[in-house]
């Protein structure tokens, strides 16, 4: 097995891709006080940023399964 350089791993994922360019990656997403945001504000960012921030499970429960099913 062979290591992989920097230039190498950056075109394995995904290099000239839009990513999470244009989503904001500040704050995290939960219930509950500890988090910045709510689930409300995670559902409501675009499908492709809803990956590039911090959400916890709470936001995939009963209350906002019509969101994710």
């Amino acid at each position: 097995m062979r290591k992989l350089s920097r230039t190498k791993l950056k075109n394995i994922n995904g290099k000239g891709m839009a990513g999470c360019a244009g989503c904001s990656t500040a704050g995290n997403y939960g219930d509950g006080p500890e988090y910045t945001y709510n689930c409300w504000n995670y559902w409501g960012l675009q499908a492709n940023c809803r990956n590039c921030v911090d959400v916890s499970a709470d936001c995939y429960g009963p209350d906002y399964s019509d969101f994710y099913n």
